[in-house]
């Protein structure tokens, strides 16, 4: 069966520049609607792919990604728009996305704000996670129609490594959590309350953590899922963030 797969975007407008970064096991399809709501907000706006993502093999994900990788991804990103003039950057991210967006606000230079949206910088159960991703993975393989047993095997590998690869980032995530307290930059942090896969009270307890030492803008979603970028609720999400975008720039 031939896919089209999902690619990057890099959506040009005005000179203040906006990153977006997609969840875990997803691709920037799901952020790229919400990137083109901000460019139309005169914004330029860079959405890349994490490696090991947006294949047609789930299992490249850990033949090719790990949280090293994707760090060296968030600041490949920053560095192309550096090197195109854009001197003021904004960093956001989904999910696992926003893990990233957090490591650059504190490590990087030229990130002048940025943000989560469904992110976990504090301890998490991700049995959920791993249980989804692995019945997507299957219906992913049937889809494309591979063969039973090459599935099973392919199954049998993603298996034995979502929950390394889990453990691995929740491993990553605590140097990042333990310096949040050098965030300066105004911070968008968006939660939605009907999230099914992790821990609904993330997005409150990370305002409640920077609250005193930055300005904070915080919203959550009473009816949004953990990808809300897809859901009714992603346009009020758009909304908000270029009203908070508006204020930093």
């Amino acid at each position: 069966m031939s896919v089209t797969l999902p690619q990057p975007f890099y959506f040009k407008g005005g000179d203040s520049a906006v990153i977006l970064l997609h969840t875990f096991a997803g691709s920037p399809m799901d952020v790229q609607i919400l990137g083109r709501n901000v460019q139309r907000a005169g914004y330029t706006v860079l959405g890349p792919a994490f490696s090991g993502h947006a294949t047609a093999d789930p299992t490249n994900i850990f033949l090719k990604g790990n949280p090293t990788q994707w760090w060296a991804d968030t600041q490949l990103a920053v560095n192309q728009l550096k090197a195109d003039g854009h001197d003021q950057i904004a960093i956001f991210g989904e999910s696992l996305g926003g893990l990233f967006a957090v490591k650059a606000m504190e490590e990087l230079s030229n990130i002048v704000a940025g943000g989560t949206i469904s992110t976990p910088l504090f301890p998490i159960d991700t049995g959920k996670v791993a249980e989804r991703f692995l019945q997507d993975a299957r219906a992913w393989y049937k889809k494309i129609g591979i063969s039973a047993e090459t599935i099973d095997t392919k199954m049998a590998f993603l298996h034995e490594q979502i929950n390394l690869t889990l453990q691995g980032i929740r491993d990553y995530t605590v140097p990042i959590h333990d310096k949040l307290n050098v965030i300066k930059q105004p911070t968008f942090i968006a939660q939605p309350d009907a999230d099914e896969l992790i821990d609904r009270t993330v997005g409150p307890r990370l305002a409640d953590t920077l609250q005193n030492q930055t300005t904070v803008s915080y919203h959550h979603y009473p009816n949004a899922p953990h990808v809300m970028t897809y859901s009714p609720q992603g346009r009020e999400l758009a909304d908000d963030l270029v009203a908070f975008l508006k204020m930093v720039f």
